[in-house]
């Protein structure tokens, strides 16, 4: 099936794209089309509403300030968010992260084909890196139940940190115990927003916690 990328969506969350992103998304598109004959990339109903996804993953921008050094996705899978916010956002380097490898052969094989020289492909648990990185930004879509992983993502981070995740409709009945975690964690949330999805019947909620700064004594 031919990739059809849903430019004016990603446009009314991003921003205009240049000729060079548009092409971009649409190879990326195709990428995992591609792939997706050869090994268990996405699921198959992902595969088909890939433009969905990528509209989503668009929604996230609002939380990646142009100014930003660098954005991490944990879990991140086919690339999703991380590889459509490096499209998006050029000047941001990006880290993924993932623990499977057949992803990560996939997610250094595009960055290579599309020369994304702000891509970094990071293969590990996130239980196994917590003494090797620390990011300022970060971000998870899809990554499971947040009580059972808020706490390895936020260790991830540095003081002052970051954390972005995508939330569906659940939230609410989540939110007392990711309150819990991110509070022995010495973080908190700091922002709450649901983002409606242009041309889609739905929405996203996403969750920013923050890693507090120590007490200087």
């Amino acid at each position: 099936m031919d990739f059809l990328l849903p430019v004016e969506a990603i446009e009314e969350l991003a921003g205009p794209l240049s000729d060079e992103q548009s092409s971009r998304l649409t190879e990326y598109g195709r990428l995992i089309q591609e792939a997706s004959r050869r090994v268990n990339l996405v699921s198959r109903q992902s595969l088909a509403d890939i433009g969905e996804h990528f509209i989503d993953c668009a929604a996230l921008l609002s939380f990646v300030e142009p100014g930003a050094s660098g954005l991490a996705d944990l879990g991140s899978g086919a690339g999703f968010p991380g590889l459509v916010a490096a499209i998006l956002r050029p000047s941001v380097r990006v880290t993924l992260v993932d623990s499977r490898r057949s992803k990560v052969v996939f997610l250094k094989d595009t960055k290579r084909r599309m020369g994304l020289g702000n891509v970094t492909v990071v293969h590990g648990r996130l239980e196994e890196l917590q003494d090797e990185v620390k990011f300022e930004l970060a971000t998870a879509r899809a990554l499971g139940r947040v009580e059972d992983v808020l706490g390895l993502c936020l260790r991830l981070l540095s003081p002052g940190g970051r954390l972005v995740l995508f939330k569906g409709p659940q939230w609410p009945s989540e939110a007392p115990g990711a309150e819990v975690v991110a509070a022995s964690e010495g973080a908190g949330i700091t922002r709450t927003e649901t983002v409606a999805l242009p041309g889609l019947d739905r929405a996203t909620t996403f969750v920013e916690f923050h890693v507090k700064q120590p007490e200087h004594q």
